[in-house]
């Protein structure tokens, strides 16, 4: 920005405006974002707004504020800067939201909402029609808004935003009822002034590099807040009864992948709004509280992961969420005993998560018959025991099952997955299934499986020809008494990866490997494989990886497959 050497007669009133929201040292250098922001309303803003006009003075101080906002934040860097820093009203600047108080039970005025659709302005998140508060009982006169529009939202989610701190200014945007800065480049502590926020119903500032305690401040006052999204941060403190005392209308809490510390609130089960509740990722400790298992009706996603929770997995905290949970994540911690037997059928989960924990014992007869919707099931990682339960392939929906590195038992049967027909992950690996792979090439309930990995366990036999038209990577290296059949895979022609490593294949190298075309990576090392590298091997034009030492083989690579 080039200063002009006159000042326009606009200058000195609104500097003097906009000390008593800045601070006059906020405007000694004549680089700061309040410094530019004044320049640009008195001196190049076509609007040319009147300081002396006391009807307009909220409007100006809107502005100040967006175009504060703006250079705090690198503005002409933004990915989208539609209208802003023009002759626009402000509140047709992209993702400036704002609602008519001229109008009855706030509608925003058509016009306005047909230039916002224009340029992307509008957000699924905020919807001015269905506010709580009643600005219609404001007069012009009180709110100072020449034409009766007032800033209820900023929407910049993703957007470019960079900057040491968010400006203090923000807190004269006092009906603010949704803030959404998420996905930006913005560091620095999150300052305690959004608790002067009382509109306030959704507060996104997620995945950006804040950091800095958290604590009641922050929070105080804010009644009417339904969504708090902070995760991705680097926020630290720990999510204690007095942080959650005033958020009694709270439905989505979102403080995953920070660090956070302590023990998850028993509050928490008193906020009988929740829906979301997000805090895997960080080092909470401790038992799940009662409150979690019988007080919330509506929760639907409940993420734990990634903590430090021990104790066991209680049943209630499925059967009392029964008819509205969708999503449980509690992988990655410290729990123990058994997979919960569950006694009621929830019919609306969806994705199930107890991984890489210390979960022992078999896995009930019955488990998938309570979970009707089911798409992913997660148990990697544990210390199961016994064969698998053909009902955890039941549900119609069912998409991923994950149940490696445990010490489950047993043959694999194709009537086990007579049902699965959306069936697409089926990780077996790392457990002590053995028998042959016939009968279970044989199903015809597995068209939509990509990926299949049973590499270390003890099958045997040969390896029969998979009828899964859709499969694109099948792992099962480290079986030492799987004998023969790399022929029978010619046909699996979707294949992009195929590890049969560490096996005892004693056969000649057949040419039939060359009409997998889609193959990316082939591993056949370490068997008792004999003959020379097919030339039809050349036909493998995508192969990144090809490992063939540790065998038996003889002659010359041919120079095709080497080009």
């Amino acid at each position: 920005w080039t200063l002009l050497r006159g000042r326009s007669n606009r200058f000195q009133p609104m500097k003097e405006m906009f000390v008593e929201i800045s601070g006059e040292d906020a405007f000694l250098d004549t680089n700061s974002p309040q410094y530019r922001a004044l320049v640009f309303l008195a001196e190049q803003d076509p609007l040319k707004l009147n300081p002396n006009d006391p009807i307009l003075s909220k409007q100006i101080i809107q502005r100040y504020v967006l175009s504060v906002l703006y250079f705090s934040t690198n503005g002409p860097s933004w990915k989208h800067r539609v209208y802003w820093l023009t002759g626009q009203h402000e509140c047709g600047w992209q993702y400036v939201i704002c609602s008519d108080v001229q109008e009855e039970n706030n509608n925003t005025t058509d016009a306005g909402k047909t230039k916002r659709q224009k340029v992307g302005l509008t957000s699924d998140k905020f919807n001015p029609e269905n506010m709580d508060d009643d600005f219609s009982d404001f007069a012009d006169s009180d709110l100072g808004l020449g034409k009766g529009r007032i800033i209820t939202g900023l929407k910049l989610f993703d957007n470019g935003l960079a900057g040491n701190s968010l400006p203090l200014e923000l807190v004269e945007l006092k009906y603010l009822h949704i803030l959404d800065l998420g996905s930006n480049n913005l560091v620095g502590t999150i300052e305690t002034y959004f608790s002067q926020f009382t509109h306030m119903r959704e507060l996104y500032l997620n995945k950006n590099e804040f950091h800095g305690r958290i604590d009641a401040n922050m929070t105080k006052g804010l009644t009417k807040l339904k969504v708090l999204s902070l995760g991705h941060n680097f926020l630290t403190g720990e999510v204690d009864d007095l942080f959650l005392r005033d958020l009694t209308s709270l439905e989505n809490l979102s403080l995953e992948y920070n660090q956070l510390s302590g023990i998850i609130p028993a509050v928490l089960g008193t906020i009988k709004t929740l829906q979301h509740i997000r805090l895997g990722g960080n080092t909470l400790h401790g038992k799940i509280p009662l409150s979690l298992e019988n007080n919330l009706p509506n929760l639907q996603r409940l993420w734990l992961q990634e903590n430090k929770l021990t104790g066991t997995i209680p049943s209630s905290i499925f059967c009392d969420a029964s008819s509205t949970l969708v999503d449980l994540r509690l992988q990655n911690n410290s729990f123990v005993g058994n997979v919960p037997d569950v006694d009621c059928t929830m019919e609306k989960l969806e994705l199930l998560s107890m991984a890489s924990n210390d979960l022992k014992g078999s896995i009930p007869n019955d488990f998938g018959d309570h979970f009707p919707s089911l798409k992913e099931l997660h148990l990697y990682d544990n210390q199961l025991t016994s064969t698998i339960p053909p009902s955890i392939f039941k549900p119609a929906n069912l998409t991923a099952v994950l149940l490696g590195m445990n010490k489950l038992t047993g043959t694999l049967s194709g009537s086990m997955f007579q049902e699965a027909s959306n069936l697409v992950y089926l990780y077996l690996n790392a457990n002590d299934l053995g028998g042959t792979l016939d009968d279970f090439s044989q199903t015809e309930g597995l068209p939509s499986l990509k990926k299949l990995r049973l590499e270390y366990n003890s099958f045997s036999g040969t390896i029969p020809k998979l009828e899964f038209p859709s499969l694109e990577l099948f792992y099962a290296y480290n079986n030492s008494l799987l004998t023969s059949g790399l022929d029978n895979l010619s046909s699996s022609i979707a294949l992009k990866k195929l590890k049969l490593s560490n096996c005892s294949l004693a056969e000649e190298l057949p040419t039939t490997l060359g009409s997998l075309t889609s193959l990316e990576v082939l591993h056949l090392n370490g068997n008792q494989l004999t003959g020379t590298v097919p030339s039809e091997f050349q036909q493998l034009t995508e192969l990144e990886e090809l490992r063939l030492d540790a065998n038996d083989l003889s002659g010359a690579v041919p120079f095709e497959v080497c080009n």
